[in-house]
């Protein structure tokens, strides 16, 4: 790990706020950086800056049921989908991995939240293949749980900014400071990449699982703070004319009685939402999976898809929906979960 590394892993949240507020603010275009190399005089292509905003141990049939108006909005104005990765191992260090690395833990090595056996010299994360792609293109992590800094701080070039924001007292307040920080840095810098990840519904799932009231409180809770990043969105894209998208996404499900890691159904259910960049409004397409946010971040950006990834970009047009679970892709892994 190189020194600028180092000093990009140990930003703090008053550091990321301090940046922002001396940041040149809303007078450049997201578009402005594309995709042509340094010194080309060909003209530099639209990008579609992206937003990924995973939700930890969050349930989409839980969510469609809960008081969820901002979600419920991008489920409305973009493609979703609901799939399972059973034969995947059901806990957060893993799941993560794939959703930032694009391929499943035989590949990226990562079975628990230790992150030992870790790949990400042989598979990087989307960060890392931003930055060698075009490094004039800024990427952001910005996290309440930790392990979110393991990942994007890995590689060597990583995400220019990491962040795992300071506990603000419980898990919601923590939330609510990431969202606003997150929120921050879209007005004041337009990155090509904002990552964050929220807390708050895992911890309910824990304490009361997702048959319990602080689930459906919790998600209530998320949903506002979802809502303070996509405003932040659309502000930043009505204001400099640029293309935006939002990825919502989470890591695994939780039990009715509460916990996670095993290989039962609930454990294992994932989802994906799409909203702008041409996803259909409204279209559910259940094969999608957390491997496919890599890719379809890479694609927004206009950089090369590796050829060794699991995923593929989200398709602009999604098809009707499939079933319940939809059909799971036959590329997921089975077996053994030690890799």
């Amino acid at each position: 790990m190189t020194a600028v590394t180092r000093n990009r892993m140990l930003r703090t949240l008053p550091l990321l706020l301090a940046s922002a507020t001396l940041a040149a603010g809303l007078t450049t275009a997201s578009a402005g950086v594309g995709g042509a190399a340094p010194g080309s005089s060909a003209p530099a292509a639209q990008v579609t800056n992206t937003v990924v905003i995973g939700l930890d141990g969050t349930m989409l049939d839980q969510v469609k049921a809960a008081d969820t108006p901002t979600l419920h909005r991008l489920i409305a104005e973009g493609t979703s989908g609901r799939s399972s990765i059973l034969g995947h191992p059901t806990i957060s260090g893993p799941s993560w991995s794939t959703i930032l690395t694009g391929v499943w833990h035989t590949k990226h090595g990562v079975v628990d939240n230790s992150f030992e056996g870790a790949n990400y010299a042989e598979y990087p994360s989307v960060f890392t293949r931003i930055a060698t792609g075009n490094p004039q293109m800024r990427t952001v992590a910005i996290s309440t749980w930790g392990g979110i800094a393991t990942i994007a701080g890995s590689g060597d070039p990583a995400a220019d900014v990491v962040v795992t924001t300071p506990s603000a007292g419980d898990g919601a307040a923590t939330d609510a400071a990431t969202a606003e920080v997150v929120a921050d840095e879209i007005t004041a810098n337009g990155p090509e990449l904002v990552f964050t990840q929220l807390d708050q519904v895992d911890g309910a799932g824990h304490s009361s699982g997702t048959a319990g009231s602080e689930y459906d409180s919790a998600l209530e809770r998320v949903d506002a703070q979802v809502g303070t990043i996509v405003d932040a969105v659309d502000a930043r894209s009505e204001a400099t004319g640029g293309q935006w998208a939002i990825i919502v996404t989470s890591d695994h499900g939780h039990t009715p009685e509460g916990g996670h890691g095993g290989q039962s159904d609930a454990e294992g259910v994932t989802f994906v939402i799409a909203r702008g960049a041409g996803y259909k409004a409204g279209a559910v397409d259940d094969t999608l999976t957390i491997a496919d946010v890599k890719p379809t971040v890479l694609d927004n950006l206009g950089l090369d898809q590796p050829a060794d990834l699991d995923g593929t970009p989200i398709p602009g047009g999604a098809p009707a929906a499939t079933g319940s679970l939809g059909r799971p892709p036959a590329w997921i892994p089975t077996g053994s979960l030690g890799g």
